[in-house]
């Protein structure tokens, strides 16, 4: 099966990975190791709008599953702010996951 298009190969792999894992436990231990990557890739300076669009996206799915991805809502903030419309879409998205009314 090919990731398609519109997905990266990460998101992919992600996705393909958490509907492959047997238990809640292995399902965690997958999203934690992701959460410890996305991390440091999403504080990277000057990063371009696709690469950061592609790492909210990964973020968002984390969100999701029910774990928290809220390190990422500065970063969906500012992808809000880009020129593209899709990345402009997915910085929306992920705000109204991120963000609560009392943050």
């Amino acid at each position: 099966m090919s990731s398609g298009s519109h997905l990266s190969k990460e998101l992919f792999e992600l996705v393909k990975s958490i509907g492959e894992s047997r238990s809640k436990q292995e399902e965690d231990k997958i999203i934690t190791a992701e959460v410890e990557k996305l991390r440091p890739s999403i504080q990277t300076p000057n990063i371009q709008d696709k690469k950061m669009k592609e790492l909210l996206l990964r973020a968002i799915y984390i969100e999701m599953l029910g774990h928290d991805a809220a390190f990422a809502h500065i970063h969906a903030i500012n992808l809000a702010q880009s020129r593209n419309i899709v990345c402009k879409r997915v910085g929306y998205l992920a705000c109204t996951l991120f963000l609560s009314e009392d943050s």
